[in-house]
């Protein structure tokens, strides 16, 4: 019986973690986790209603784009990163590659400007 409520358990974290997005909390944290790839940072309030229509939107789009990793800044709780990175208006994203802040943006965006977005900044280009 234990052995499955320990695979439940195991299940349950494994889909939380498809559906959810890793936090930032530190600039040291953000520095490190941004530092080689593609990346999508999302500034959020949990109040913010259009916040929470830009998650869906990148639910879906984290889905469709394996190659670009996404993470949320709660403005609430990581007022150091805002500080340094972000702007105490939300939604705002931030598009980063190899470290560089390639663009900001405030506002909300949806699929289409997203699928956009992805194009603009992260197309592998030929040489």
């Amino acid at each position: 019986m234990k052995k499955i409520a320990l695979l439940s358990f195991v299940a349950l974290m494994s889909t939380t973690s498809l559906f959810g997005f890793d936090h930032l909390k530190s600039v040291k944290e953000f520095e490190e986790s941004t530092k080689k790839g593609n990346y999508i940072v999302d500034f959020y309030a949990s109040w913010c209603n259009p916040c929470k229509e830009m998650e869906q939107n990148l639910k879906k789009l984290s889905g469709e784009k394996k190659d670009i990793k996404i993470y949320k800044v709660n403005i609430e709780e990581s007022v150091e990163l805002v500080n340094t990175y972000g702007t105490p208006q939300v939604p705002a994203l931030l598009y980063i590659k190899d470290g560089e802040i390639l663009q900001g943006y405030v506002g909300l965006k949806q699929m289409e400007e997203l699928k956009r977005d992805m194009k603009k900044y992260f197309q592998k280009t030929k040489s």
